[in-house]
């Protein structure tokens, strides 16, 4: 077995890196000194890592850490992240309302991205910290990751995160799939979202992104389908924490926005399983409700939750209502700057420890493809206090009228499968 010092050089040097090579890495992570590992992400952030090589880190990593027994019927979702993107929130109850067992691990915001647990936190008393024989006992979760599953990951990502080495494909692959394995999941699906307001910009690397997690899944032995989907509007009508968990409890009782639910179902379709009923019929809504009750929500909060959300909820001292400057039909907005704006505001973090507002956030009352007179009124933004005359114009800049009604696409751009990489 090499040393690290003869791994280094090796993966330098262009060679292929085997799996002992990784499994050295990942065993041993605690005590191999920071300047290697860091120099070690160097060298595969210059040189890349082959299919083989991204293979075999992601077992390493698997492997290194406690994992989650594999059954049939055990399916979850992973999102690179976007503005809006609340989908895992109505997709989990859902699809254990139709039969599936869900063991969804999640994770914060950073950035203009929100955090499916920063939204979940929203909600008071929802534990989002269960221990992994809590996670083995329960059927539907939502979860932040343990220190015992894919521990490797937690401190190769934070040497990532300061050495410029977060875009390499492999290395976010390795992340991933080696978090979602532990799961034991019979089936995964993967949301890489491409456009402005996307860690992917292009479709060039969001393709090649989907690409190599749908084949390292796939060689762990699960069944994956990869969305790459558009992300240069945002998804729905809501944005910021308590908001979208707003909206969620909407979609979940079959009356929430067409863009959103349309890749709620397509998610679950993915999966092999047809939700709509299960959405008509509130049968998803009561697996939300136990979701939250078997995760430390009280059931007089719950009851407000869902009659009347904002009873509960944390929201922005001050409204500030937008109107429009324009005549005509809403072409675009831009999800980049909106994130930018809620993270200015307070609802998002620039950094891991720091915290947010649970209340700031963002209602449209008209999206894209719809029609706007002078005058009317297009969002409300809840927030701490007044806002900014220079954030309220960029707001407004991020809104494109024109006079010709846009065509509305499927956000999905393309689909990868285990059978088709």
């Amino acid at each position: 077995m090499r040393s690290m010092p003869e791994i280094i050089e090796a993966k330098r040097d262009s060679l292929t890196l085997t799996s002992d090579d990784f499994t050295f890495i990942c065993e041993n992570i605690e005590t191999i000194p920071r300047e290697q590992l860091g120099a070690f992400l160097m060298a595969c952030q210059i040189r890349g890592l082959e299919s083989s090589e991204i293979s075999n880190l992601t077992s390493a990593m698997l492997h290194a850490g406690k994992v989650l027994e594999t059954e049939v019927g055990r399916v979850d979702k992973h999102s690179t992240g976007g503005v809006g993107d609340k989908m895992s929130i109505i997709l989990a109850p859902a699809l254990r309302a139709a039969g599936a067992t869900v063991p969804m691990l999640a994770g914060r915001g950073l950035a203009h991205t929100g955090g499916t647990i920063d939204k979940l936190e929203s909600i008071p008393g929802f534990n989002t910290g269960l221990t992994l024989e809590e996670m083995r006992e329960n059927p539907c979760f939502i979860s932040r990751q343990t220190d015992e599953i894919a521990p490797a990951d937690r401190i190769l990502y934070s040497i990532r995160d300061i050495t410029g080495t977060v875009p390499q494909i492999g290395l976010i692959t390795a992340s991933i799939i080696s978090k979602k394995a532990a799961e034991g999941l019979e089936k995964l699906v993967l949301d890489v979202k491409c456009g402005k307001a996307a860690f992917m910009k292009s479709k060039e690397d969001a393709f090649a992104l989907a690409k190599s997690m749908t084949r390292t899944g796939t060689d762990l032995g699960i069944d994956v389908t990869a969305q790459v989907t558009e992300m240069d509007n945002p998804i729905g009508m809501m944005f910021g924490n308590s908001h979208e968990i707003v909206e969620c409890i909407q979609c979940l009782k079959n009356s929430g926005p067409e863009d959103t639910m349309d890749l709620v179902k397509a998610q679950a379709s993915a999966l092999g399983y047809d939700i709509e009923k299960n959405i008509a019929d509130g049968s998803a809504l009561k697996e939300f409700k136990l979701m939250c009750s078997r995760q430390g929500v009280t059931d007089s909060v719950l009851d407000q939750l869902i009659s009347d959300p904002w009873s509960v909820l944390e929201r922005g001292k001050t409204q500030t209502t937008l109107s429009s400057h324009n005549t005509g039909f809403i072409s675009s907005i831009d999800a980049l700057e909106i994130g930018k704006i809620l993270c200015t505001l307070g609802a998002g973090r620039t950094g891991t420890s720091q915290e947010i507002n649970h209340g700031v956030g963002i209602t449209l009352t008209k999206t894209v493809g719809d029609y706007i007179e002078e005058g009317e009124t297009w969002m409300m933004i809840d927030s701490e206090s007044e806002v900014d005359s220079n954030i309220l114009r960029r707001i407004q800049n991020s809104l494109k009228i024109s006079e010709q009604k846009p065509y509305i696409r499927s956000r999905v751009i393309e689909v990868f499968t285990s059978k088709n990489v």
